[in-house]
């Protein structure tokens, strides 16, 4: 997969920024990852491959997919600060484009807050495309999640997932841009709830 992924970056950043794309596919297959790993990114670069008609900058969503998890220890606050610092130290050369993948990324912290339109709000939906997956997937999804937090015991694992759904089931929308809603987001918020409610009886999805 490294390989493949080597010439789709360089589709995007030229083949001069070899070393940077090559340290981004290392990150991306660190150890500790089951669902934040190189098929997440995959699945986004084909997604922006499939959405690329909607798509204004490709570059700037590019950027995005690439760095938008490239830092990632489960559980770690500040995964998101680090991966868009990343972002902006490595495209300080195009500080305008930087400012925007930076802030895009910090917005993944929390998907559902802050003012985002046009390609940062597609980028963000696809970013949770996965919330509205067919069934099965969603299960392979939250099964990887929990196993990025072995070192979590269940009851505490499930009252932080908990909130997290709870959270995002407040909403009266999932996501930011109509298209997402409309072909996702009621099977997203049928989902979480199935996952909300196995979690709620003990029971854990689990790979």
């Amino acid at each position: 997969m490294s390989g493949s992924l080597l010439q789709r970056w360089r589709t995007l950043a030229g083949e001069g920024a070899d070393a940077l794309g090559e340290a981004l596919i290392r990150a991306w297959d660190e150890p500790q990852r089951r669902y934040h790993d190189q098929s997440h990114l995959v699945w986004l670069l084909d997604e922006a491959d499939r959405r690329a008609s909607l798509i204004r900058d490709r570059v700037f969503v590019g950027y995005a997919i690439w760095f938008h998890d490239a830092v990632y220890e489960p559980g770690r606050p500040d995964n998101e600060m680090l991966s868009a610092d990343w972002a902006r130290s490595s495209l300080v050369a195009q500080p305008d484009l930087a400012a925007r993948v930076g802030h895009v990324i910090e917005m993944t912290k929390n998907h559902a807050a802050g003012e985002a339109d046009g390609d940062a709000a597609l980028f963000l939906d696809m970013d949770i495309a996965i919330l509205g997956a067919p069934w099965e997937t969603y299960c392979a999804y939250a099964a990887g999640i929990r196993a990025e937090y072995p070192h979590v015991v269940d009851p505490s694992f499930a009252a932080g997932r908990a909130a997290f759904l709870a959270n995002q089931l407040e909403h009266s929308r999932t996501f930011r841009t109509d298209l997402y809603e409309r072909e996702l987001g009621e099977t997203a918020r049928a989902n979480m709830r199935w996952e909300l409610e196995e979690m709620r009886k003990g029971r854990m999805v689990k790979a």
